[in-house]
């Protein structure tokens, strides 16, 4: 299993410096043999191609995949394991990881130990990439507690669990006893205990990097996250589904997608997004073979990149990563705004601790707000002109005061909710 894992490892790190088209003939053998596979031994997807009027052998480039049905996780969550998981697969010898399910929809994937392992290594790509070694330490700010890496047994790569149900005091606790050479979280969670560093002034953590993941991190939050912990912050983009999808490098010019891992499209409706364009992420992971994901909608919005990236890689970049798509608010004439938007504005109104923004119809925008230092009348004023100034004049915005505003299922706090139905 060690020399497994080493040797995926050692591949993926070579992959990354390949030129663009060797990066594309590896993508392409593999999602051949995906394809192939899901079709031959995966009930939804045998009934998916054969109502689609499609055969393993249509699929002869990355672009033909558009003459596939996109999968939603409601689809999936729907259906029994036997429908999803490949034929021969003993479930009692899988892992079972539940999804975040920050859409509401949570969805059980099983993986096999060695779809597992190789994930792994692709996030250690990642990781190597941006100044991890071998010998470091990681704190892992998680729901849940996997078992040991292979590698830890050799000393390599040892990790921290810190739950992320524990009170941030007693997870900042944790680090400055743990003292570890990178943090790894949730952007949300992150953000919050950089608050809480910063306004008690705590320091003896003195981690070298932070790798933040699981939301959109913006330009406000990283910097915050910098200060705090005094350490560069590197954001990745992946899913429990696929597993690594996308990744910074040192240039942050976009994240370098793995093409050799998974084939990302990005969609708007129903046709490949251009350049500048927003699309919905779809993706194909090149090495799910217990529980296949074709053009798997992963309910995320992101922004191509055309251009290379100085550091030399030839890995695509995505320029952007928007948000859910649940989240983007629409107004009454159709225009579309991305969470980040309404978020940077509300962050620049003092007095707020926390807040929530639920946009439950086109008329109708909630603005739930956890009072700050310096929080008034004044605090609630600013709150509806900003959010007005956006939105425009027809939506009612009220703002509502809570002492608390409680974790979403996938323990996050979601900034901005829409429950109005929209299209991309």
């Amino acid at each position: 299993m060690v020399f497994r894992s080493l040797l995926d490892l050692y591949r993926l790190r070579r992959n990354q410096w390949l030129k663009l088209s060797e990066l594309e003939k590896i993508q392409l053998r593999k999602l051949r043999r995906i394809i192939k596979h899901a079709y031959e031994n995966v009930p939804y997807y045998r009934k998916l191609f054969d109502l689609a009027g499609i055969r393993p052998e249509d699929i002869k480039t990355a672009r033909d995949l558009t003459k596939i049905p996109i999968t939603t996780r409601l689809q999936l969550q729907q259906l029994p394991p036997e429908e999803i998981v490949a034929k021969g697969v003993d479930l009692n010898n899988c892992k079972k990881i539940t999804t975040a399910g920050s859409s509401g929809i949570p969805l059980v994937v099983f993986l096999s130990d060695k779809d597992s392992n190789f994930y792994d290594m692709v996030w250690a790509r990642a990781s190597l990439a941006n100044g991890k070694r071998l010998w470091d330490s990681t704190a892992y700010l998680k729901f849940h507690f996997p078992p040991k890496f292979c590698f830890e047994r050799l000393g390599i790569w040892k990790k921290e669990i810190i739950s992320v149900l524990d009170n941030p005091e007693k997870q900042i606790e944790t680090l400055r006893r743990v003292r570890p050479d990178v943090i790894r979280g949730n952007a949300f969670g992150l953000v919050n205990l950089a608050k809480i560093i910063k306004q008690k002034g705590v320091g003896g953590m003195n981690p070298r990097l932070v790798f933040s993941m699981g939301s959109v991190l913006d330009h406000q939050s990283r910097e915050l996250i910098e200060s705090a912990f005094g350490a560069e912050v590197f954001d990745f983009y992946g899913t429990t589904e696929v597993g690594c999808i996308a990744w910074e490098c040192s240039e942050k010019r976009g994240f370098h997608i793995n093409i050799d891992t998974v084939v990302v499209e990005l969609i708007k409706k129903a046709r490949v997004a251009g350049p500048g364009e927003m699309g919905k992420i779809i993706c194909t992971g090149l090495h799910s073979f217990t529980m296949p994901f074709i053009r798997y909608d992963t309910g995320d919005v992101g922004i191509a990149n055309h251009e290379k990236c100085p550091c030399g890689r030839e890995l695509p970049l995505l320029e952007s990563i928007k948000g859910r798509a649940d989240d983007f608010f629409i107004s009454a004439n159709g225009t579309l705004y991305s969470p980040s938007v309404i978020v940077n504005q509300i962050k620049l109104i003092s007095g707020i601790s926390q807040f929530r923004i639920i946009q439950r119809s086109l008329k109708d925008i909630t603005a739930q707000v956890v009072p700050g230092k310096d929080f008034s009348q004044h605090t609630s004023k600013k709150i509806k002109e900003t959010i007005g100034n956006i939105m425009g004049k027809d939506p009612s915005i009220e703002v509502e005061v809570l002492g608390v505003i409680p974790l979403d299922p996938s323990g996050k706090i979601r900034s901005l909710i829409s429950k109005v139905k929209k299209e991309f």
